[in-house]
C-alpha cells in the first residue's frame, strides 16, 4: 500500500520514539519550525481554542494567530507546557495499548480529543489501536469547530471505525446519546480517555457530574484514563498559566493528586495510582524527567470488575 497523507501505512512507525525524538530536538535546538494554516476571519478562528493551542505546541498546522499568541504567553510563564503536551500524546498511545492488552478493551471514547498534531497517521491516537487491535473503534469527541471542519475535509481511511462527534463533552447527555457513541457495543468494555485539558477546563462540580454519568453509562470491565494539570509540582507557574488562559476565556483548573483521586472514585485505581505523567507507564521514553517537567498527573480508574488487577 502506498503511504499518503491521512491513509494507513503498511508499517506503522513507533509513535513513542518519534515523539521522544521530537522532544529532544526541541529541547536542544529551541522551538521547532512550525507551519501554520491560513489565517481566517471566522469568529471561531479569532477566539483561542485549547485544542488548537495543543496542536500548535505539537507542531501542527491547524491553528490561528489567537491560538499562537496565547500559547506563547503561557509557555513563557510555564516552560513545561510544551513538554507536557508532547508527553501526553505518548501517554495516550501507551494507555490505549495497555488497556487493549491487559483488559481486552477494543472500544474507546476519546473526550476532548483535540486536533491531529501533524497530519501524519503515525501521530493519530487511533493508529496504534488499529495496528494492534483489529476491529477496534475510537469515537472522538471535541467541541472545536476546526476539528469538525478538518474531519469533514480530511476523513480517515476508516471513518466508520473512528467517527467524530462535534459536541461539548460537558453536555455529557448529548454526547452519550450521539449515534456514534450509541453504536458502541454495550456488551463490551469501553476505555474512556480524558487526556490533556479535558477535565481541567471544567469546575469541580462539572467534572464530577461528567464522570458520574460516564461511570453509570460504561459497560462492565471499562476503564477511565485521565491526565490532569496540577499545581503540586510548580504552584507559581501553574497559577501564572491559569491567569493567562483565564484572560483568553479558557478555563484552567489545576488539581492536586488527592482531588484527582477523588474525581475517579469510587472506581479503584490501576497501579501505580496517581503519579506524574511521564512515570505512569513503564518504558515511557520520558520517564527520566523530573515530575515538575510535565506539571501533570496521570491515573487510570478501573471498573470494579477489574478490582483484582
Amino acid at each position: 500500500m502506498t503511504t499518503t497523507r491521512h491513509t494507513y501505512a503498511t508499517r506503522t512507525p513507533d509513535p513513542c520514539q518519534q515523539l521522544a525524538d521530537t522532544a529532544g530536538q526541541r529541547s536542544s535546538t529551541g522551538p521547532a519550525t512550525l507551519h501554520h494554516g491560513p489565517d481566517r476571519t471566522h469568529s471561531w478562528a479569532s477566539r483561542p481554542s485549547s485544542a488548537r493551542i495543543a496542536n500548535y505546541l505539537l507542531g501542527g498546522r491547524h491553528n490561528y494567530p489567537a491560538d499562537r499568541q496565547v500559547a506563547n504567553r503561557v509557555r513563557a510563564v510555564a516552560p513545561w507546557l510544551e513538554t507536557a503536551v508532547l508527553i501526553n500524546r505518548v501517554h495516550g498511545h501507551l494507555t490505549v495499548a495497555a488497556l487493549a492488552s491487559e483488559y481486552g478493551i477494543t472500544q474507546f471514547l476519546d473526550l476532548g480529543s483535540g486536533l491531529l498534531p501533524t497530519g501524519t497517521t503515525s501521530d493519530e491516537l487511533h493508529e496504534p489501536v488499529c495496528a494492534s487491535v483489529p476491529g477496534a473503534r475510537v469515537v472522538h469527541v471535541d467541541s472545536d469547530m476546526a476539528m469538525a471542519r478538518h474531519t469533514r475535509t480530511c476523513p480517515t481511511a476508516r471513518p466508520r471505525s473512528h467517527p467524530f462527534v462535534h459536541a461539548d463533552f460537558r453536555n455529557i447527555f448529548s454526547v452519550l446519546k450521539a449515534p456514534a457513541v450509541q453504536s458502541l457495543d454495550p456488551g463490551k468494555p469501553v476505555g474512556i480517555l480524558a487526556h490533556g485539558g479535558a477535565l481541567g477546563a471544567t469546575s469541580a462540580a462539572e467534572a464530577g457530574f461528567v464522570l458520574n454519568q460516564v461511570r453509570a453509562w460504561a459497560p462492565p470491565g471499562s476503564a477511565i484514563s485521565m491526565t490532569h494539570v496540577t499545581a503540586d509540582f510548580c504552584e507559581r507557574e501553574a497559577a501564572a498559566a491559569a491567569r493567562h488562559l483565564s484572560k483568553a476565556e479558557l478555563p484552567f483548573h489545576p488539581r492536586s493528586g488527592t482531588e484527582i483521586a477523588q474525581l475517579l472514585a469510587p472506581w479503584p485505581l490501576r497501579r501505580p495510582g496517581v503519579v506524574a505523567l511521564s512515570r505512569y507507564h513503564q518504558g515511557n521514553p520520558h520517564a527520566h524527567l523530573p515530575d515538575h517537567a510535565t506539571g501533570t498527573y496521570a491515573a487510570i480508574a478501573l471498573h470494579p470488575d477489574h478490582a483484582h488487577h
